[in-house]
């Protein structure tokens, strides 16, 4: 057992995403329920990222009726604050928007 004093600090994860300050942009509609939906897991390029995503899909199929999950292989450029990794992704973000019904995203470490 680990001795000592240690102090944990909470942090609030919600974000401000810079498409949030445009009015004319939205977040997507959010499914009533996940039974019946296919689901897309998509890692970011940090290692753990694909077993953390690998647990939330069992734990969503322990919860739903799932029509299935798609993982996909983690990004393999690391992403610039620009937003350029986004960019660089479109044709597999496209690809697996119209492949899935939803899509679960993680960043692992």
């Amino acid at each position: 057992m680990i001795q000592g004093n240690f102090r944990l600090r909470m942090l609030s994860p919600l974000p401000e995403y810079q498409d949030e300050k445009d009015e004319t942009l939205s977040l997507a509609p959010r499914p009533k329920s996940l039974d019946g939906k296919e689901v897309g897991l998509l890692p970011n390029w940090r290692p753990s990222a694909v077993e953390i995503l690998g647990a939330v899909g069992g734990l969503l199929q322990d919860r739903y009726t799932l029509k299935g999950i798609t993982q996909e292989q983690p990004a393999r450029e690391v992403p610039s604050r620009s937003g350029g990794l986004i960019d660089a992704l479109g044709e597999l973000l496209d690809d697996l928007a119209h492949r899935v019904d939803v899509v679960v995203t993680s960043t692992g470490d």
